[in-house]
């Protein structure tokens, strides 16, 4: 969406929605929710409708969810027609495998219902590593081939392994956030049975995180474009990234895009309500290897003004809370990580209850809180610090 149109639309919602709280619809006119109904056989009565059932809302957004599966990788010359497979996000053998207790990994359950049976808390379960961190990305042949520089042997975060970790990261990220927009359409029946004012305030709020999906998704489909050129090619210089080694395994993996809008020290680095810029990604990718672990942050050359900055703040952590910092980042930012079993059952109340406070920092009910990667008092981990280096320059 360009930008004139992206703030026109923003105007135009607050407009309706004003009128709409002034009383300035009539019962023959258009329905200020956008629908194309008459208003009086759309909202005039909506406050005195039954709400709709949880049960209901949750089996459509789990159907949604299911994605399109079409293979995202490169077109050439045209899209793969492939039937997908369930793809590993995050590699079973190279990661997976080796924080696995009998096979299994704990990992975030962000389904519906579960959802609802754990009163609005994401929790944790036992997944084998077989299912853990899968999506249906990509079709089988393309998976193997694609992804094998950083699914066997040890990763030494070349310029073709890091694209490739971002890549893996951005696609996954696409294949979620495309059904979205859909899902999002469906939160307007949340409407139904309440006041007026609810009514107005939800609509306007659903519009404008339309405009903030469709926005994201744009973005990453022309980030999608420069890493697809860069696949065929075999020219990687738009990467650029850093990468934190560890001398012990780390007890978490993680592999996610996100947008960085505060850093490591508070900082803002983005403006989330700018509707002039679109909002930079940075892809972050935590795995074992075989002489520890690794951290890596990876982005395309035109987001050096954020990300860079936001590596940079974590260096400055003390070396010795950089794998509490990093253990914060995951549970604010990435819904796709797992656990190692021991690491997780044998953490503490209070730092259970403040990971699992970090998890709501993914849904839109949370304010932004830019102190939230501030190392604090709360001790997660210590994977043995050893030594960061950069990869591209400036």
């Amino acid at each position: 969406m360009a930008k004139g149109a992206r703030k026109d639309a923003k105007k135009g919602i607050y407009i309706l929605i004003l009128m709409a709280y002034k009383g300035k619809f009539g019962r023959n006119d258009p329905c200020w929710c956008g629908s194309g109904k008459k208003y009086k056989k759309c909202h005039l009565n909506r406050s005195s409708e039954p709400p709709v059932p949880y049960h209901q809302l949750a089996t459509d957004l789990r159907g949604l969810r299911a994605g399109d599966k079409l293979c995202l990788h490169p077109p050439n010359p045209s899209p793969c027609k492939n039937r997908t497979i369930r793809a590993h996000s995050i590699s079973r053998n190279a990661a997976l495998a080796k924080i696995a207790r009998a096979g299994k990994v704990y990992q975030p359950n962000s389904d519906p219902f579960e959802i609802a049976k754990g009163y609005g808390k994401i929790r944790h379960s036992l997944v084998g590593i077989n299912s853990a961190t899968t999506f249906t990305g990509f079709c089988g042949t393309h998976d193997n081939a694609l992804f094998k520089p950083i699914d066997e042997g040890n990763l030494l975060l070349t310029k073709e392994q890091a694209l490739l970790l971002h890549y893996r990261a951005l696609c996954r990220e696409l294949y979620v956030k495309r059904p979205t927009l859909l899902t999002n359409e469906l939160l307007k029946d949340l409407d139904r049975g309440k006041s007026e004012y609810v009514q107005q305030h939800l609509h306007g709020l659903v519009a404008a995180r339309s405009i903030a999906i469709g926005d994201a998704i744009e973005r990453m489909e022309v980030d999608k474009a420069a890493c697809d050129r860069a696949i065929l090619t075999g020219y990687y210089e738009e990467i650029s990234g850093s990468v934190f080694s560890f001398r012990r395994m780390p007890t978490l993996a993680c592999s996610g895009l996100t947008q960085p809008i505060y850093d490591f020290a508070a900082k803002i680095l983005q403006k989330i309500n700018d509707m002039n810029k679109p909002l930079l990604n940075l892809s972050f990718t935590l795995l074992p290897n075989d002489s520890g672990g690794i951290a890596a942050f990876v982005w395309l050359r035109h987001a050096e003004s954020v990300c860079r900055p936001f590596v940079s703040s974590l260096l400055a952590v003390p070396d010795n809370r950089k794998s509490d910092a990093l253990v914060q980042l995951v549970f604010d930012s990435f819904e796709n990580h797992a656990a190692q079993p021991d690491w997780w059952e044998n953490l503490s109340i209070e730092a259970k209850s403040d990971l699992g406070e970090r998890m709501l920092n993914w849904t839109d009910i949370r304010p932004i809180n830019n102190r939230a990667l501030v190392v604090g008092d709360q001790r997660f981990a210590d994977w043995g610090f050893e030594s960061a280096s950069w990869i591209g320059v400036p």
